[in-house]
């Protein structure tokens, strides 16, 4: 029967394109008709199909019988066992309960009787371990019967005999550990006397490889009471004898086979790796020879002791001892394969003598970070001997920089420069000073230069390291110039506000350093190309040449400050009313040159011969307008008191010229200088020469003294006279 299509049938009979103009009756006919099609097709596709219908229905209602049969036979046999059989299975079920409950009473009974018969054979045991004296055998038997007892069948625990066993059996545990640690004290005793200057440690170890002490090792094992005497041991090992052997020198000294001493000097400490690894050795050995005895497959106490302290021995001698082998500089970095080799033998060493695992516990680990460790160790070397040279006296100088600068030398000919290069080189020769590239003649204290060459010996390796050792050195060479403002100021505090001497010395060293500063990372630069990182330190020279210029003004405010005080304590700080000055006036000046012809001893040849003429200069000019200032503000002044002033300031313009390298230099540094002369011209001349001096406005009076002030003198000086008048009258 070929595959029916009934969506094309229904197009075809429903037709959308009559547009509802169809009659239902119409397309029920067509319908029809097509059903009735349907069922010839159907009807014939039967016939001649292969398989015979009626027979399989035929078939179907014989299987329907035959079942029904047999559920009827089965509902029969079901309500036969239901009646006959049901009743022997009760029967054999209460039967067996019956049987199984005799069972369990039985077992419960054979339970206890095993659990006593066990009890007593390992109290048989015990007996027997005690009559051998074998501790293991009989702290094996109570342990075990301790242990059975607490894992023992029901009911047990409900006899009168658990609980005496169980008191019994602890009270004879601990019986026998009280023997074994008496026994263990027997065989391992160590003591410590402490003193002022030494403490002597002395260890006794009364052991020998035979059955008694494995036997003893065994039971305290077999007690867990092994390992809590082994960590005593342990702790006092690590504590009194490993750690002081590693801080502090120390003698190891075996007395006997049993004994050996270990003293402890208290004074000296740190001591070199070498003798550390050479008691520890002997301190190893001797250990070794006593402790490695084998026991429980094949422990021993060095191994337990290992165990226990180990890891906290290692990083101790690490970090405390082997560390300090690293060197500060390449030389001894190259050569240090020598000592990781003495290092890597002493781990062996204990490696040989168990106390140390085969695959576990290194050294040499730290030489994982040999760089950095390294860079660490010089930077904290190279910061010491910087403090160090910081704290030495100032006081011990030497002479560096140059008298003159030199004379331009002739440009080489035949230079490879282009036009463009040799322009710019021109402008530059223009633009920046010479005088920039040259440090003039002056004293500096040693350590100044000191510290210089230490810091080229950094920056000289630090070239030569690998890049994150060359970063760290640098920044702790710029740490050195910032330690340098932070630790001389404050070290030398006192004798920078006492002593002028080292207040110039100062100033010199650090505008010395700065100096170098200003240039100090080019030299570098070419030889650091590869770095990714500039090395420049023309930034810590401000800072340095403020710090000088200020310890150097502060300085110089306190010689102004002595120099005033010495005037304003004498009668030249108080005129009015006095017609003769006292002794005192002429005490003060004398000691203020004093104190400037101290600064001049002191500070000549130690500054610049520049700097000096302008410090000297700028405290004479102070000292001479100070003068000025006091005679110039007296309403009244009697010729007695004239003469006096008159002598005193010549004795000032007397002396003043020798406190200067060239006696010319007063006049053209010291402003003040040509007025304190016109000064004593005015004191000591008559009205007529001031008229003289004065000149309409254009002596030498009218260009120091203003108006005010050569008024103020004059009617301090005259009487009032009409040749006075007339020539106050002038001087307008």
């Amino acid at each position: 029967m070929a595959d029916y299509d009934v969506d094309t049938l229904l197009h075809t009979i429903f037709n959308t394109d009559e547009q509802n103009t169809w009659k239902s009756s119409e397309k029920i006919q067509l319908v029809a008709k097509e059903l009735e099609k349907l069922k010839s097709d159907t009807i014939s596709f039967l016939q001649d199909s292969d398989y015979d219908v009626a027979a399989i229905l035929s078939e179907s209602n014989e299987l329907c019988v035959e079942s029904g049969a047999l559920v009827q036979e089965m509902e029969a046999c079901y309500q036969e066992i239901e009646q006959e059989t049901m009743t022997d299975i009760l029967k054999a079920i209460e039967k067996q309960n019956r049987l199984a409950k005799e069972a369990e009473t039985v077992n419960f009974a054979i339970n206890l009787i095993f659990d006593v018969v066990q009890c007593g054979n390992y109290v048989k045991e015990f007996e027997a371990g005690r009559e051998d004296h074998s501790f293991g055998r009989s702290v094996e038997a109570v342990y075990n019967l301790l242990q059975h007892i607490e894992t023992s069948s029901e009911g047990f625990k409900s006899l009168d005999l658990y609980a005496s066993t169980k008191e019994n059996g602890e009270l004879i545990l601990q019986s026998l550990q009280h023997d074994l640690y008496i026994v263990w004290d027997r065989m391992i005793a160590y003591t410590a006397k402490s003193g002022a200057k030494k403490t002597t440690v002395t260890i006794t170890l009364n052991l020998e490889e035979s059955l008694t002490v494995v036997d003893v090792l065994n039971a305290l094992n077999k007690c867990k009471k092994l390992m809590d005497k082994v960590k005593e041991v342990s702790q006092f090992l690590l504590k009194d004898v490993l750690e002081p052997i590693i801080h502090y020198d120390c003698t190891v000294f075996a007395e006997t086979d049993e004994s050996m001493t270990v003293t402890i000097n208290h004074k000296q400490k740190n001591p070199p790796y070498n003798a550390v690894i050479a008691n520890l050795r002997l301190l190893f050995h001797y250990l070794s020879n006593k402790l490695n005895i084998e026991f429980d497959c094949h422990f021993t106490l060095m191994t337990l002791i290992g165990e226990t302290i180990a890891v906290e021995f290692s990083d101790m001698l690490i970090k405390d001892c082997l560390l300090d082998t690293i060197p500060n500089n390449l030389n001894d970095l190259q050569t240090y394969g020598r000592i990781t080799s003495e290092i890597e033998d002493f781990q062996q060493f204990l490696v040989v003598v168990k106390f140390f695992p085969n695959d576990k516990y290194t050294l040499l680990h730290y030489m994982q970070d040999i760089d950095m460790l390294f860079a660490t160790k010089s930077s904290q070397y190279f910061l010491e001997t910087a403090r160090s040279i910081m704290m030495k006296d100032l006081s011990v100088t030497m002479s560096i920089g140059v008298e003159s600068i030199p004379e331009d030398t002739e440009a080489p000919t035949g230079s490879t420069f282009d036009k463009t290069a040799e322009e710019a080189l021109k402008v530059l020769e223009e633009t920046i000073p010479k005088s920039l590239f040259y440090f003039p003649r002056c004293m500096i204290s040693k350590t100044a230069q000191e510290l210089l060459d230490l810091v080229h010996i950094m920056m000289e390796q630090a070239v030569q390291c690998s890049d994150a050792v060359a970063k760290k050195l640098y920044i702790t060479t710029r740490l050195v110039f910032e330690l340098y403002e932070a630790v001389v100021p404050y070290h030398h505090e006192n004798y920078l506000h006492t002593i002028p001497q080292y207040v110039a010395l100062f100033h010199n060293n650090c505008m010395y350093l700065a100096h170098h500063l200003q240039t100090f990372g080019d030299k570098w630069q070419v030889l650091a190309e590869s770095r990714r990182h500039p090395l420049g330190f023309a930034d810590r020279a401000p800072p340095l040449r403020a710090l000088a210029a200020h310890h150097l003004a502060q300085h110089m405010q306190q010689q102004r400050n002595q120099i005033l005080d010495n005037i304003r304590s004498s009668d030249l700080n108080c005129m009015v009313m006095k017609d003769v000055l006292g002794e005192n006036a002429e005490a003060a000046v004398r000691q203020c040159l004093r104190q400037l012809h101290l600064l001049k001893n002191v500070w000549i040849g130690v500054f610049p011969a520049n700097v000096f003429t302008r410090l000297m200069a700028t405290l004479v000019n102070m000292f001479v307008e100070e003068l000025i200032h006091r005679v110039c503000t007296v309403e009244d002044i009697s010729m007695e008191m004239a003469t006096q002033l008159t002598d005193m300031y010549s004795l000032v313009v007397q002396k003043a010229p020798q406190l200067f390298q060239k006696p010319s230099d007063v006049e053209e540094h010291v402003k003040s200088w040509i007025k304190l002369q016109e000064l004593i011209f005015v004191l000591g001349g008559s009205l007529k020469d001031i008229d003289n001096h004065w000149n309409d406005g254009k002596g030498p009076l009218a260009i120091h003294f203003n108006t005010e002030e050569l008024r103020s003198l004059i009617k301090a000086l005259f009487q009032n006279t009409q040749f006075r008048a007339n020539l106050l009258s002038k001087i307008k």
